[in-house]
């Protein structure tokens, strides 16, 4: 292919994209357009189910807010001065998702949640973060992952990771090291329904202990909720991290907090040149208005439909090592297979099936409001043939990937 070389390191900018996370030899290898709920590559079209990795929650190329941003964009950007157009924007955000006092804008959701990170450690003149989930590619994170190429090992013993939502584990690194935890930064919602219990003892652990509570919501915030996991739990952190969907795929991030936090920017470093670019300020300003509770509803009980029929469809399979497991919450469904050893190989043939009916899949449906009936009744067809196939009696999946195997995005570094 005559652009697809070593010109650009792994051939992607990023890990999640990039073709060792397709079949090999039956993926397309890259896009050429979008629009609606499809993505026109280099293969030909196909229906995409992870819109970008989660931020496109309307739809590509929507004229109207195409609109809105071209008619920002004549009045010029990059400006040598604050704008009137960031206040105007903050002012939205904060009254949309009724939480926080004080805004700071980004471009990734990484930006902001490393300047939670940041914020906090100032504020508590403490060093140490516990974490779960995901939260981007720095240092602070990074090195707690088995890409942690780079990082020095000082700053990987300042961070603690628990998987998922252990509220034993999260216990007993608060006993353990709780006058020296600066925050607990979560993603409250990890492709699947809250953990109220584990949501409400980080509140109490927090409380208890001095640390501030963070809330990386870049994938649940204007997904899941008008007010994101905020809204959607009751639960209040101290901090929140927004990004994906509030641009509906333009870069833009924000975190959000009260005055007496927030005013502690004025002394620690958080700046770079585009942090208030017009072009994701002008997506979020249309964004915030478009994602009325009137779109939430539709999308949750959509998402809601779908997730049910997939469960019925994978509670068929009979032999167990191919048990797929799915959970959801509003806006996202996730398949995870539920032998750890046949992992790669189902999520290959999973991902194989997909192809095969011209439907780009990575283990997510990143639901959006132009997936319409007839995506999602071809989707369900996918997941009958790939059950079918499953229960055959000769089924044989190693042959079925041979050669095609996709590999985990945190592997072990050479």
């Amino acid at each position: 292919m005559k652009h697809y070389s070593d010109i650009i390191p792994d051939k992607s900018h990023t890990f999640s994209k990039a073709h060792h996370q397709y079949p090999k030899g039956i993926s397309p290898l890259t896009a050429k357009k979008a629009y609606g709920s499809k993505l026109v590559t280099n293969l030909g079209e196909y229906t995409d189910w992870s819109m970008g990795l989660g931020p496109v929650i309307k739809g590509y190329n929507f004229k109207p807010l195409n609109d809105h941003i071209i008619k920002r964009v004549r009045s010029g950007i990059a400006y040598s001065l604050p704008s009137d157009f960031e206040f105007d924007v903050a002012a939205k955000l904060l009254s949309a998702v009724n939480f926080g006092e004080s805004v700071r804008f980004a471009r990734n959701g990484s930006d902001v949640t490393s300047a939670a990170i940041r914020l906090s450690r100032y504020i508590t003149k403490r060093e140490l973060v516990i974490c779960n989930g995901y939260h981007g590619w720095q240092d602070w994170f990074i090195g707690t992952t088995t890409r942690s190429g780079g990082v020095p090992e000082s700053i990987k013993s300042l961070t603690k990771k628990i998987e998922g939502f252990d509220s034993n584990k999260l216990k007993e690194m608060f006993h353990s090291s709780g006058d020296k935890v600066a925050c607990l930064i979560i993603e409250p919602m990890i492709g699947d329904e809250p953990n109220l219990e584990f949501l409400e003892l980080a509140r109490d652990l927090c409380n208890k202990h001095g640390s501030l509570l963070i809330f990386d919501e870049c994938w649940t915030g204007f997904r899941c909720h008008k007010e994101g996991a905020i809204g959607y739990t009751g639960i209040r952190p101290d901090l929140v991290c927004y990004a994906k969907a509030i641009g509906n795929g333009v870069p833009v991030s924000a975190i959000l907090g009260p005055k007496n936090y927030m005013h502690n920017f004025e002394e620690i470093f958080f700046s770079f040149t585009h942090a208030s670019d017009p072009i994701g300020l002008a997506a979020a300003d249309f964004m915030i208005d478009y994602l009325d509770h009137n779109f939430f509803d539709a999308l949750t009980l959509k998402t809601k439909n779908f997730f049910n029929k997939i469960k019925l469809e994978l509670n068929k399979i009979e032999n167990p090592k191919y048990k797929i497991n799915v959970t959801s919450y509003p806006g996202k469904i996730v398949l995870s297979p539920f032998e750890a050893k046949m992992a790669i190989q189902l999520k290959t043939f999973i991902q194989k099936e997909f192809l095969n009916e011209n439907m780009l899949f990575n283990m997510f449906f990143a639901m959006c409001e132009d997936h319409d009936d007839i995506d999602i009744d071809l989707a369900l067809n996918v997941i009958q043939n790939i059950v079918l196939k499953l229960n055959a009696e000769y089924f044989d999946l190693e042959n079925e990937v041979k050669g095609q195997l996709v590999s985990p995005v945190f592997r072990p570094q050479k």
